[in-house]
Protein backbone atom coordinates (compact mmCIF):
# COMPACT_ATOMS: atom_id res chain seq x y z
CA UNK A 1 0.00 0.00 0.00
CA UNK A 2 1.47 3.09 -0.98
CA UNK A 3 1.19 6.51 1.19
CA UNK A 4 1.55 10.02 0.40
CA UNK A 5 0.68 13.24 0.18
CA UNK A 6 -2.24 12.73 -2.33
CA UNK A 7 -3.42 10.08 -0.05
CA UNK A 8 -3.12 11.92 3.05
CA UNK A 9 -4.64 14.90 1.80
CA UNK A 10 -7.70 13.34 -0.31
CA UNK A 11 -8.41 11.45 2.88
CA UNK A 12 -8.35 14.88 4.86
CA UNK A 13 -10.91 15.66 2.26
CA UNK A 14 -13.18 12.74 2.35
CA UNK A 15 -13.17 12.97 6.47
CA UNK A 16 -14.00 16.88 6.14
CA UNK A 17 -16.70 16.45 4.01
CA UNK A 18 -18.01 13.45 6.35
CA UNK A 19 -17.29 15.18 9.66
CA UNK A 20 -19.73 18.30 8.41
CA UNK A 21 -22.25 15.47 7.78
CA UNK A 22 -22.21 14.00 10.86
CA UNK A 23 -22.11 17.36 12.94
CA UNK A 24 -25.14 18.75 10.66
CA UNK A 25 -26.65 14.96 11.13
CA UNK A 26 -26.67 15.08 15.35
CA UNK A 27 -29.51 16.71 17.20
CA UNK A 28 -28.05 15.66 20.07
CA UNK A 29 -25.24 18.34 21.73
CA UNK A 30 -23.65 15.51 24.54
CA UNK A 31 -22.75 13.82 20.87
CA UNK A 32 -21.04 16.85 19.05
CA UNK A 33 -17.35 15.88 20.52
CA UNK A 34 -17.95 11.78 18.68
CA UNK A 35 -19.66 13.85 15.74
CA UNK A 36 -16.56 16.01 15.44
CA UNK A 37 -13.82 12.89 14.92
CA UNK A 38 -13.93 12.67 11.39
CA UNK A 39 -13.08 16.65 11.20
CA UNK A 40 -10.02 16.24 13.92
CA UNK A 41 -8.51 13.00 11.64
CA UNK A 42 -9.05 15.35 8.61
CA UNK A 43 -6.79 18.02 10.45
CA UNK A 44 -4.26 15.43 11.38
CA UNK A 45 -4.14 14.26 7.78
CA UNK A 46 -3.61 17.63 6.18
CA UNK A 47 -0.77 17.83 8.49
CA UNK A 48 0.93 14.63 7.57
CA UNK A 49 0.26 15.68 3.70
CA UNK A 50 2.17 19.01 4.61
CA UNK A 51 4.64 16.75 6.18
CA UNK A 52 5.10 14.78 2.58
CA UNK A 53 5.48 17.97 1.03
CA UNK A 54 8.13 19.92 3.10
CA UNK A 55 10.59 16.91 2.79
CA UNK A 56 12.59 18.66 0.00
CA UNK A 57 13.61 21.38 2.35
CA UNK A 58 12.03 24.33 0.70
CA UNK A 59 10.15 25.28 4.04
CA UNK A 60 11.93 23.93 7.13
CA UNK A 61 9.46 25.74 10.11
CA UNK A 62 6.62 24.70 8.26
CA UNK A 63 7.93 21.18 7.72
CA UNK A 64 8.49 20.66 11.69
CA UNK A 65 5.70 22.81 12.54
CA UNK A 66 3.21 20.35 10.41
CA UNK A 67 5.28 17.41 11.96
CA UNK A 68 4.33 18.93 16.13
CA UNK A 69 0.94 19.30 14.73
CA UNK A 70 0.62 15.48 13.67
CA UNK A 71 2.17 14.12 16.32
CA UNK A 72 0.17 16.86 18.63
CA UNK A 73 -3.07 14.51 17.47
CA UNK A 74 -1.79 11.40 18.00
CA UNK A 75 -0.22 11.88 21.85
CA UNK A 76 -2.00 14.76 23.12
CA UNK A 77 -5.39 15.08 21.42
CA UNK A 78 -6.52 11.47 21.15
CA UNK A 79 -6.04 9.90 24.53
CA UNK A 80 -8.05 13.18 25.75
CA UNK A 81 -10.53 13.35 22.71
CA UNK A 82 -12.09 10.01 22.37
CA UNK A 83 -12.85 8.88 26.48
CA UNK A 84 -14.64 12.63 26.46
CA UNK A 85 -16.47 12.43 23.64
CA UNK A 86 -17.71 8.75 24.75
CA UNK A 87 -18.47 9.77 27.80
CA UNK A 88 -20.49 12.71 27.25
CA UNK A 89 -22.26 10.64 24.73
CA UNK A 90 -22.73 7.81 27.42
CA UNK A 91 -26.39 8.25 29.21
CA UNK A 92 -25.52 4.73 31.97
CA UNK A 93 -24.60 6.31 35.20
CA UNK A 94 -22.15 3.19 35.71
CA UNK A 95 -20.53 3.51 32.40
CA UNK A 96 -20.20 7.04 32.63
CA UNK A 97 -18.64 6.86 36.11
CA UNK A 98 -15.92 4.34 34.39
CA UNK A 99 -15.45 6.43 31.54
CA UNK A 100 -15.04 9.48 33.02
CA UNK A 101 -11.75 7.13 35.11
CA UNK A 102 -10.85 6.70 31.60
CA UNK A 103 -11.04 10.39 31.09
CA UNK A 104 -8.31 10.41 33.54
CA UNK A 105 -6.47 8.29 32.34
CA UNK A 106 -6.08 10.24 28.98
CA UNK A 107 -4.79 12.90 30.76
CA UNK A 108 -1.96 11.20 32.53
CA UNK A 109 -1.03 10.03 29.00
CA UNK A 110 -1.54 13.65 27.22
CA UNK A 111 0.19 16.03 30.00
CA UNK A 112 3.82 14.63 29.99
CA UNK A 113 3.43 13.82 25.73
CA UNK A 114 2.55 17.71 25.42
CA UNK A 115 5.47 18.43 27.70
CA UNK A 116 7.25 16.26 25.52
CA UNK A 117 6.17 17.83 22.12
CA UNK A 118 7.11 21.30 23.74
CA UNK A 119 10.49 20.51 24.25
CA UNK A 120 11.73 18.00 21.98
CA UNK A 121 12.76 18.76 18.33
CA UNK A 122 10.91 15.85 15.98
CA UNK A 123 12.29 15.11 12.94
CA UNK A 124 10.40 12.72 9.90
CA UNK A 125 11.80 10.46 7.30
CA UNK A 126 10.79 8.29 4.73
CA UNK A 127 10.30 4.59 5.88
CA UNK A 128 9.59 2.41 2.70
CA UNK A 129 6.29 4.61 1.81
CA UNK A 130 5.50 5.70 4.94
CA UNK A 131 6.78 8.26 7.43
CA UNK A 132 8.39 7.22 10.77
CA UNK A 133 9.29 10.15 13.14
CA UNK A 134 12.18 10.76 15.22
CA UNK A 135 13.38 12.53 18.27
CA UNK A 136 16.99 12.83 17.70
CA UNK A 137 18.85 9.94 16.72
CA UNK A 138 15.95 7.65 18.13
CA UNK A 139 12.73 6.60 16.50
CA UNK A 140 9.11 7.28 18.15
CA UNK A 141 8.92 3.42 18.91
CA UNK A 142 6.82 2.60 22.11
CA UNK A 143 7.51 -0.09 24.49
CA UNK A 144 4.95 -2.35 25.00
CA UNK A 145 4.04 -0.79 28.55
CA UNK A 146 3.94 2.33 26.48
CA UNK A 147 1.84 1.08 23.99
CA UNK A 148 -0.73 -0.28 26.82
CA UNK A 149 -0.91 2.75 28.84
CA UNK A 150 -1.68 5.04 25.18
CA UNK A 151 -4.35 1.75 24.10
CA UNK A 152 -6.58 2.62 27.51
CA UNK A 153 -7.84 5.34 27.02
CA UNK A 154 -7.97 5.36 23.00
CA UNK A 155 -9.32 2.40 22.60
CA UNK A 156 -11.24 1.16 25.46
CA UNK A 157 -13.66 3.45 25.45
CA UNK A 158 -14.66 1.79 22.25
CA UNK A 159 -15.81 -1.29 24.22
CA UNK A 160 -17.13 0.15 27.59
CA UNK A 161 -19.62 2.50 25.73
CA UNK A 162 -23.80 1.67 25.33
CA UNK A 163 -23.88 3.46 22.25
CA UNK A 164 -24.52 1.26 19.31
CA UNK A 165 -22.10 0.36 17.01
CA UNK A 166 -20.00 1.75 18.43
CA UNK A 167 -17.97 -1.27 19.96
CA UNK A 168 -17.55 -2.30 15.46
CA UNK A 169 -15.79 0.83 15.34
CA UNK A 170 -13.09 -0.05 18.23
CA UNK A 171 -12.77 -3.62 17.08
CA UNK A 172 -11.55 -2.14 13.58
CA UNK A 173 -9.30 0.11 15.49
CA UNK A 174 -7.64 -2.86 17.32
CA UNK A 175 -7.48 -4.69 13.93
CA UNK A 176 -6.13 -1.85 12.44
CA UNK A 177 -3.55 -1.66 15.12
CA UNK A 178 -2.74 -5.03 14.99
CA UNK A 179 -1.77 -5.59 11.54
CA UNK A 180 0.21 -2.14 11.28
CA UNK A 181 2.33 -3.88 13.93
CA UNK A 182 2.51 -6.81 12.35
CA UNK A 183 3.50 -4.84 8.87
CA UNK A 184 4.68 -1.09 9.27
CA UNK A 185 6.22 -1.41 12.49
CA UNK A 186 8.65 0.93 11.47
CA UNK A 187 5.95 3.69 11.35
CA UNK A 188 3.31 2.69 13.40
CA UNK A 189 2.20 5.95 14.35
CA UNK A 190 1.49 7.29 10.96
CA UNK A 191 0.26 3.92 9.40
CA UNK A 192 -2.18 3.31 12.03
CA UNK A 193 -3.06 6.74 12.48
CA UNK A 194 -4.34 6.56 8.95
CA UNK A 195 -6.02 3.65 9.37
CA UNK A 196 -7.58 5.13 11.98
CA UNK A 197 -8.83 8.20 10.12
CA UNK A 198 -10.19 5.83 7.35
CA UNK A 199 -12.28 3.73 9.72
CA UNK A 200 -13.35 7.22 11.77
CA UNK A 201 -16.04 7.99 8.37
CA UNK A 202 -17.93 5.35 10.50
CA UNK A 203 -18.89 7.61 12.60
CA UNK A 204 -21.75 9.09 10.41
CA UNK A 205 -23.45 6.27 10.68
CA UNK A 206 -23.15 5.49 14.70
CA UNK A 207 -24.53 9.28 15.27
CA UNK A 208 -27.28 8.86 12.72
CA UNK A 209 -27.81 5.10 14.21
CA UNK A 210 -28.24 7.76 17.87
CA UNK A 211 -30.87 9.76 16.41
CA UNK A 212 -32.99 7.77 14.40
CA UNK A 213 -36.03 7.03 16.24
CA UNK A 214 -36.68 3.66 17.47
CA UNK A 215 -38.65 1.32 15.85
CA UNK A 216 -41.55 -0.39 17.13
CA UNK A 217 -43.65 -3.59 16.04
CA UNK A 218 -47.55 -2.57 15.17
CA UNK A 219 -49.59 -4.12 17.39
CA UNK A 220 -51.81 -6.69 17.21
CA UNK A 221 -55.13 -6.03 17.22
CA UNK A 222 -57.57 -8.97 18.44
CA UNK A 223 -61.09 -9.31 17.43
Amino acid sequence: MCFSATASFGLSGVLTGLGAVALARNEDPPQRMLAAVPLLFAAQQAAEGTVWTTFDGGSPELHRLAIKLFLGFAMVVWPLWLPMALYRAERDPSRRRVLAGLVAAGLLVATPAALWLARGQFEARVAGRCIAYEMGAGEIHTSAWALLCYIVPTVLPFFLSSLRSVRWLGALVVGSLLVTIAAERVALTSVWCFFAASISGMIIWIVSQQDAPARTLPAVVKR
